[in-house]
């Protein structure tokens, strides 16, 4: 019986070994839970077999192998808690670390010298990897043409790194004190931003006008 309870934890050692190192090297969720299963796998099949060892070896250790057990069932349950969790916080749009964030924008910020100021910049979880956001400010003249290069230029860049699925740069002509997202949810906001945005352009209009 020890030999038969010892069999399936050593036909787990392969499986272990080659999706462990897939895992890691892909970064793949899929491999790393099927690595962890095969791990939780091979430990209660070990843990069985030294319970049985030991209770052939003195009968009054018969108590090793319910308690192993037990042991072995709360870090199955906790270690498959923890996976779930991360997986929930990667699927729900989980902020990027801060450090990452960071190391974006200083890239961003010095990706070409006619970029004035990185206006917003945001990452997220979109899967195992990020989704990024950057608003860009270029000079208010810029043609449009170059400013669409630069903003793919950048994009291509970003979304070379290994752990950005998806990078979208807005390029705009000045810095905004409000979440443009946010506008077209209030209408009362969104009536006074283009009543501003008129009035500016009459008044650009106007002296145009006058100086000629």
């Amino acid at each position: 019986n020890a030999h038969a309870n010892a069999a399936p934890a050593n036909s787990n050692g392969a499986p272990i070994n080659f999706s462990s190192r897939a895992g890691l090297q892909s970064a793949d969720p899929t491999l790393e839970a099927l690595a962890q299963d095969h791990w939780n796998d091979a430990l209660s099949n070990s843990v069985a077999v030294v319970a049985l060892l030991l209770a052939l070896y003195s009968p009054s250790l018969w108590w090793i192998d319910p308690f192993g057990a037990i042991v072995i069932s709360f870090y199955i349950i906790y270690s498959w808690y923890e996976t779930g969790k991360e997986q929930i916080e990667q699927l729900t749009g989980k902020s990027a670390p801060q450090e990452f964030i960071e190391e974006l924008l200083e890239l961003a910020e010095h990706f070409d010298e006619r970029i004035l100021v990185v206006d917003t910049i945001r990452a997220y979880h979109f899967g195992p990897k990020f989704l990024v956001e950057l608003e860009v400010v270029l000079p208010r003249h810029t043609l449009l043409e170059e400013s669409h290069d630069l903003g793919m230029e950048l994009q291509y860049e970003i979304e070379g790194r290994e752990e950005v699925e998806r990078c979208f740069v807005h390029m705009d002509y000045e810095t905004r004190d409000y979440d443009e997202h946010v506008v077209s949810k209030v209408p009362e906001l969104r009536e006074q931003i283009l009543r501003h945005r008129r009035h500016g352009s009459m008044h650009t209009s106007s002296v145009q006008t006058s100086c000629v």
